[in-house]
């Protein structure tokens, strides 16, 4: 028998080439095992939704007002963004919400350019006090990987806060793939400045003319520069009140008095060095707690970012930064989670792949194929790495389900050409009639026909299930689902 050495064959390559396929092996093994530590592992794939939030905050603005003079101005402006299909609002005290929701399939960048100039159309009709709208795509996955509380039997509610923004947070966003630390609960530090409105009434003063005073004179502002022979140095005037002590000696000039008087803000108002009023309570095992919320950045390894977390925590417990008196309890750790669904999913990958040795071997009786088909899982994963590595996939519960997938097709497509290869060697008519006494005699040209045989079959038929799950993919894309 002659092979047909016509056409395009991926089998007849491979082995001709016996030396070139296992340099090829080799390759994929090394690159495969560098590639598996640098693959992002996350519980989810990133997913882009149909959908921009825009957020608003108006500081003692009551709903009432809000829906009139805000919400409905944003609402009308943003219906107009083109794609939008819905526009769903939400007015509480001191905060607006609008959410809008596209057409799935578009360009979610493109939309939030469109929100953003709709947005800067209408800013002249919202009121001057508040602040600036925020726009932002929305993502689920950009929820916090890792919380904490931290408690203390000794150490009040307003030293936790204090703590936790300006030496906790400092401390852990510097860690790489952090995005943001997020602190809630405990008592944050407030000057009050309560004014006797009849005693300011009396003096001659403007409130007007308080809250201005308050707002300008408590600003650090450049002074230009030194002009120097070798140099020219920056100068900047420190303006920003220390004390409560300044705000007190703070001087007006009291309007239409002759001669010109001037009187201290403490002839009027009393200045307390003191707290906000507590809003948001956060409570571990009934006792008063500041919880720190950590959210990693969008390419970051969860698990890399939880641990980073974990470590810098310790290293502060250790060098004496978080003193003994604390208490942190962790809340929530998403790596937990993620190591635990992933190994469950590896685990049973390897169940399955040891499973299918054992049928192969049970089938074709061969230990020396049993091996060869073996092979093939390791590689075959190794080499999907590698794919995933360069088209920046990350390893989830999605892409290890396709992993199975694939292996197992993987798999069938081995047993079916090399058992085709060994059942035609031993079938072959000079075997049998004893001129060739060993399988090792006959050419590789018959190896090579044999796997010819059912090549096309087996192409054609991983092309059918590729084609069908991209198929599904690109449906559910289309509907939203993914």
């Amino acid at each position: 028998m002659s092979a047909d050495k016509t056409g395009f064959s991926i089998s007849a390559i491979a082995i001709r080439g016996h030396i070139g396929t296992l340099m090829l092996t080799l390759a994929i093994i090394v690159v495969g095992i560098f590639y598996i530590t640098q693959l992002p592992v996350d519980l989810l794939p990133s997913i882009t939704y149909p959908r921009i939030s825009v957020r608003l905050d108006a500081p003692g603005v009551s709903p009432e007002v809000a829906v009139d003079e805000i919400t409905r101005p944003l609402e009308q402006g943003l219906s107009a963004t083109e794609g939008v299909t819905q526009v769903f609002s939400r007015t509480r005290e001191g905060q607006v919400s609008v959410d809008l929701f596209f057409r799935p399939g578009g360009d979610i960048n493109q939309a939030l350019n469109d929100a953003t100039a709709s947005v800067n159309r209408i800013r002249n009709r919202l009121p001057d006090t508040v602040a600036s709208p925020t726009l932002f795509k929305f993502d689920p996955s950009q929820q916090p990987v890792y919380e904490f509380a931290l408690t203390s039997d000794s150490r009040q509610g307003v030293d936790l806060r204090v703590f936790a923004d300006d030496e906790l947070a400092r401390e852990i966003n510097v860690i790489p793939g952090v995005a943001s630390v997020d602190v809630s609960g405990g008592v944050q530090e407030e000057i009050q400045v309560n004014i006797d409105l009849n005693r300011l009434q009396s003096l001659g003063v403007n409130l007007n003319d308080v809250f201005n005073a308050l707002r300008s004179r408590n600003l650090d502002t450049s002074g230009g520069r030194l002009r120097q022979e070798s140099n020219e140095p920056l100068t900047r005037t420190i303006g920003r009140f220390k004390t409560a002590e300044e705000i007190n000696n703070l001087s007006f000039q009291v309007s239409g008095s002759n001669p010109p008087k001037r009187v201290y803000l403490r002839d009027f108002a009393k200045v307390n060095d003191g707290t906000k009023e507590q809003r948001v309570k956060v409570f571990l095992n009934q006792k008063p707690a500041v919880k720190i919320s950590i959210l990693k950045q969008p390419d970051a390894n969860t698990i890399t970012v939880v641990d980073g977390v974990k470590n810098r925590l310790k290293e502060m417990q250790d060098s004496g930064l978080i003193s003994a008196d604390m208490k942190v309890v962790t809340i929530l750790d998403e790596s937990r989670f993620i190591r635990n669904s992933l190994a469950d999913v590896a685990n049973a990958g390897i169940s399955g792949a040891v499973l299918a040795a054992i049928a192969v071997l049970f089938f074709l009786g061969s230990l020396r194929q049993t091996l060869i088909i073996s092979l093939t899982i390791p590689l075959c994963t190794l080499a999907a790495i590698i794919l995933m590595r360069l088209f920046g996939l990350s390893l989830n519960l999605f892409s290890l389900g396709g992993l199975a997938l694939g292996i197992g097709q993987a798999i069938d497509t081995s047993v079916v050409i090399l058992e085709n290869i060994v059942v035609g060697l031993d079938s072959n008519p000079d075997l049998k009639k004893g001129r060739i006494k060993n399988r090792k005699e006959l050419t590789i040209e018959e190896s090579i026909m044999r796997s010819q045989e059912v090549e096309s079959s087996m192409v054609a038929s991983t092309a059918a299930n590729l084609v069908s799950v991209l198929s599904c993919c690109a449906f559910k894309t289309h509907i939203g689902i993914i």
